[in-house]
């Protein structure tokens, strides 16, 4: 009708004087106030914003004509029709002043993140209260609200526990059909006495995997029965009684007789021997140790010691400028990083040293016994580190290494040292070394171990008597796999092909070539499975509380018991070697570990 107009937006009818549009005007600055008049106009509008209130004579000279009126309403509706169409520095969406609620679904995705998130990287439940905290997910999605402490404790937490509890369980039921074992203990801020078992297997994709089995709490007194029953217990419960190939453990006495009573096949943890032999070793050279030690904890002591050393670091051109690293009792390797540290940093330490009129105590033979035993340890520290995987095969790489420590330290020893103090470490090294490894070759689980791993499986020199020998034990258990066939002559034509094969090269994995051939030699695919999943070392259950240690934090202490349980594929960061003293020895508080360098 000639005095009526619709409003694009909200579709009201609305009168108005046909010789002005105020009304019009009106209307959307009070119901539709995000529309701004001014800035929507068109650059080749015939009317400017005056003669909005006042008609141009044309309009005037046919007032009664509707094409008339709507050429005079067309500057001032037409910006209603543009709204949706707005330059983003000019126009707001109204979806911005809105907070829309989140969906039931991405809520519960993204609760269920928070509380992977608080798992994962150690945060406390408080996080969820932090101002800061929540000003961000605010800031991310303002419809979203974060769960309280309680709903992530009580109903988020148990919730993500049972679903990775039976994603784990439900793979060891499929595809564990043997598998291997490690322990160890710990004890927490708390003064709370914790046992983490390990578990370990080959799937039939040929891929090995690793779980936390348990980690808890371990209140009774750490004898090997209390340990036994504690270890069949969790294995009874996840129900692996009859699938246990072997245990790596440290040396202690009552886990070694804990294993003996469980029937189970012990290995003693490599790293944990290859620390006792070193830590013993370090004694020789001891007196420099402390001196190396007392300079880098004055310069992390001191913050005026610290600047200077970076100064100097930047004056002389060093990036990234690096800070001293203090050795740790129980770990060995920390001193060995101390002493490379401390001779990268010589030159700028020594200038830090003297700025600061500080004694010197360090001799130049001071410096010399450094730089040897750097030399000297370098090549444990590469074993250390190789056999501390649980991503690759280990215990077949046993016997192999620890005759190479052997040749190693026989070779230093027919070197010529200057220094006594240097000869007494390498004398000290060698007679350890040979204590502890020079009769590896002669355990029939690694020489199997070694049979089994294509890169490494040459003709075994294990000299054994007739009632121990590797034969008699792979036709047992190659009689439990086939019943119906002639089990010896089946064992001898397939060991037979297989001792034919190449050997691949030592970079390859060994699990990939049994993948591509476990059709061929299906006997002994079984048996590999049994052997090659054992670990050479108990890193893997000490790696759980290097990662519990930061899950027990100052500001996390007052987790209870129950709430510290691991059911996780482990680990979800990579540490680097923690080869520490026995867990089972008597408790330890470990809950300020870190890793021996960054993940």
């Amino acid at each position: 009708e000639g005095d009526k107009a619709k409003c694009n937006f909200c579709k009201t009818v609305l009168k108005f004087n046909q010789s002005s549009t105020t009304n019009l005007i009106r209307h959307i600055r009070s119901k539709h106030v995000t529309v701004d008049l001014s800035k929507r106009r068109r650059p080749n509008d015939d009317l400017d914003e005056e003669n909005i209130d006042d008609p141009s004579p044309m309009s005037t000279q046919n007032p009664s004509t509707s094409i008339s009126m709507d050429r005079q309403c067309l500057p001032a509706i037409a910006p209603l029709a543009l709204v949706h169409q707005p330059t983003r520095s000019q126009q707001q969406q109204i979806s911005n002043f809105l907070h829309k609620p989140v969906a039931a679904y991405k809520r519960q995705a993204i609760d269920q993140q928070v509380i992977r998130m608080i798992v994962k990287e150690y945060y406390p439940f408080s996080i969820v209260e932090d101002k800061e905290f929540k000003k961000l997910i605010n800031m991310l999605n303002p419809g979203y609200s974060l769960p309280s402490r309680k709903t992530l404790s009580v109903s988020l937490l148990p919730i993500l526990y049972n679903k990775i509890y039976n994603e784990v369980k439900l793979d060891i039921e499929v595809n564990a059909h043997y598998v291997s074992l490690t322990t160890d203990a710990w004890t927490s801020l708390k003064n709370e006495n914790y046992m983490a078992v390990t578990v370990h297997f080959i799937d039939m994709s040929c891929q090995l995997k690793s779980y936390v089995l348990q980690c808890t709490k371990f209140p009774e007194r750490h004898t090997s029965e209390n340990i036994k029953n504690c270890l069949q217990n969790t294995i009874k419960n996840r129900g692996l009684k009859n699938k246990v190939a072997a245990c790596t453990t440290d040396n202690a006495a009552n886990i070694t007789e804990a294993i003996r009573l469980c029937n189970w096949r012990h290995i003693s943890c490599f790293s944990h021997s290859l620390n006792l032999v070193i830590q013993s070793s370090l004694q020789e050279i001891n007196v420099t140790r402390e001196k190396v030690k007392s300079i880098v904890e004055y310069f992390k002591r001191s913050t005026v010691a610290s600047e200077k050393l970076n100064q100097m670091q930047q004056q002389l051109g060093y990036t990234p400028i690096r800070s001293m690293i203090q050795d740790v009792v129980t770990r060995w390797n920390s001193t060995f990083f101390m002493f490379q540290r401390f001779l990268e940093l010589k030159t700028p330490l020594l200038s830090a040293i003297a700025d600061l009129n500080r004694d010197n105590n360090l001799t130049s033979n001071d410096w010399e016994i450094i730089a040897k035993s750097c030399d000297i340890l370098k090549r444990f520290n590469e074993i250390t580190i190789e056999m501390s995987s649980e991503k690759s095969v280990t215990i077949s790489k046993t016997v192999l290494f620890s005759q190479a420590l052997c040749n190693y330290c026989n070779k230093l020893k027919s070197q010529h040292q200057t220094l006594p103090e240097i000869k007494n470490f390498i004398n000290k090294l060698s007679e350890q070394v040979n204590n502890r490894f020079s009769q590896a070759e002669k355990q029939i689980l690694l020489a199997e171990a070694i049979f089994l791993d294509p890169p490494l499986s040459e003709p075994i020199s294990v000299e054994m008597n007739k009632e121990d020998s590797i034969w008699n034990e792979f036709d047992s258990e190659v009689s439990e796999i086939i019943q119906s066939r002639d089990p010896t002559a089946l064992i001898i034509t397939e060991v037979d092909k297989y001792i034919q094969e190449p050997l691949i090269p030592r970079t390859e994995d060994p699990l990939k070539w049994w993948n591509e051939n476990k059709n061929i030699y299906s006997t002994l695919f079984e048996i590999m499975k049994r052997r090659l999943c054992a670990q050479a070392s108990s890193v893997p259950s000490e790696r759980v509380f290097s990662k519990g240690g930061q899950i027990v934090t100052e500001k996390r202490s007052r987790l209870t018991n129950t709430r510290l349980t691991f059911p996780t594929e482990y680990p979800v960061k990579q540490f680097s070697p923690d080869p520490l003293e026995g867990g089972f020895h008597k408790p330890r508080n470990r809950g300020t570990l870190i890793p021996s360098k960054a993940p």
